[in-house]
């Protein structure tokens, strides 16, 4: 039981992570299917990432996503001490 809340937990944080960095990859508009050898158009796209991770409109959305997160770990938890 504790397995599989712990692999609940791991899930849910990282289909976070996973969702937050396809949305900054789309606000950039940065292919995700780049060559690797135009190294001077994937600098300038980087730029442009990093250039939203100081925007409030990326960290607004995150910001409640992270508080779901912690939300659905608290109440896995519960759920596990309430099994013990």
């Amino acid at each position: 039981m504790a397995l599989g809340i712990q692999l609940i937990i791991v899930g849910v944080w990282g289909a976070l992570l996973i969702l937050h960095t396809r949305r900054l990859y789309r606000m950039a508009r940065v292919p995700v299917a780049t060559a690797g050898n135009r190294l001077r158009y994937m600098r300038s796209k980087i730029e442009r990432m990093w250039w939203w991770l100081g925007r409030e409109e990326f960290w607004f959305r995150m910001q409640r996503d992270v508080l779901r997160c912690i939300e659905a770990t608290v109440m896995a938890l519960l759920i596990l001490i309430s099994f013990s």
